[in-house]
């Protein structure tokens, strides 16, 4: 009776993920196209692997040669796909092309088992039939995936420590974290039956397939609570009490601070140019030049000759200068080159740019195709 209860929750969860998937896709967010694809890969190996377990739970493996071994190498993805994800959920910082390195294990492993996977039906089938319980390197590798998924995991956990949980998105972040948990501790006692051939009312796959699913439905749990592939631009750190900024508001900068402070901001302005995100509060950029929002504020006011939205408009103006008199960037609209130079808006961005250069962008640009 049990099996086949399973059997239909393994085929929801599968559904579950493919359609988590499909509309983590779908969002049209480009801050939040990397963690989209992320997390949908994520689901789509979990559903891989519960459906090889739905195929074991209904002893469909020797109708379905191909499936043997089909999915042992996926755990190794599963890690990395997770830690990948939350970094790129709680920071504004890009994946770099290093980041590939954390699927070096999943790539060299299913490089190690391309022979197997190019034999034929029938000599899978074969295999199969001797098979006489797991061999000792198998018991090696699958120990040595478990030990990588839980690294991974305890680095997740570090990663979501470090962010305020004052944000609706961390807290249910959080939860996924202690979902996640539980589904590696059901993984462990999976693999220790398979492993040890144990008696149980319940096979391996089964408990294997129960792990994953507990991650699929907390997922879909979560994305009813909170929309999953949508985030604030930055998450911001919890506001200061009024009384904190009453203290401190008469505090100036020594000149020694002022300096290197101004060091400091100048460098994050012309390599990392924030400027261009629209969304860009001064709490942000306080975050990325180690400085309180007070002392920034303070700072840029006293030193670069307006408030924070002047300055931030000043670096933007200046890059859609350059943009408009770039002949590479001829062909392209105006408005989508102010976007990129951090303006949210037409309006904002034409009053902005008249009042700093003196003429609209579109003369701008004209003036520039006009001999000397």
């Amino acid at each position: 009776m049990l099996n086949p209860i399973l059997s239909w929750l393994f085929l929801l969860a599968i559904g579950q993920a493919f359609l988590i998937a499909a509309s983590l896709l779908s969002v049209r967010q480009p801050e939040m196209r990397t963690a989209n694809r992320l997390l949908s890969a994520l689901l789509l190996v979990f559903a891989a692997i519960i459906g090889h377990n739905w195929l074991g739970l209904n002893h469909l493996y020797q109708q379905y040669p191909h499936s043997a071994l089909a999915i042992v190498t996926l755990g190794l993805a599963v890690g990395p796909l997770q830690y990948l994800y939350l970094h790129a959920m709680l920071s504004d910082q890009p994946l770099s092309r290093r980041a590939l390195l954390h699927f070096a294990p999943f790539a060299a492993a299913t490089l190690a088992m391309m022979p197997f996977y190019l034999r034929s039906a029938e000599q899978k089938l074969a295999w199969m039939h001797h098979w006489d319980g797991w061999p000792w390197y198998m018991t090696v590798a699958g120990l040595a995936k478990l030990a990588i998924l839980l690294a991974y995991i305890r680095a997740t956990f570090l990663l979501v420590r470090r962010v305020p949980a004052e944000s609706d998105l961390v807290r249910d972040l959080r939860r996924l974290m202690r979902a996640w948990l539980v589904s590696a501790a059901l993984s462990v006692v999976a693999l220790a039956m398979a492993v040890l051939d144990v008696e149980a009312p319940l096979a391996s796959d089964a408990v294997d397939g129960i792990s994953l699913m507990v991650f699929v439905f907390a997922t879909a749990i979560t994305a009813m609570r909170l929309p999953l592939g949508y985030r604030p631009r930055a998450l911001p750190p919890p506001p200061a009490p009024a009384p904190a900024r009453q203290r401190y508001a008469s505090k100036q900068l020594s000149v020694s601070d002022r300096d290197a402070f101004l060091a400091r901001l100048s460098d994050c302005m012309t390599q990392d140019q924030p400027y261009r995100n629209g969304e860009l509060k001064l709490e942000d950029l306080a975050a990325q030049v180690a400085m309180t929002p007070h002392e920034l504020s303070q700072l840029i006011n006293e030193n670069c000759g307006g408030n924070f939205a002047d300055y931030l408009n000043r670096h933007r103006v200046d890059a859609l200068k350059l943009a408009l008199h770039d002949p590479e960037q001829a062909s392209a609209s105006i408005l989508d080159l102010s976007i990129l130079a951090g303006f949210n808006s037409k309006s904002a961005m034409n009053r902005v740019f008249k009042k700093q250069a003196g003429m609209t962008p579109g003369e701008f640009r004209e003036q520039a195709k006009t001999p000397a």
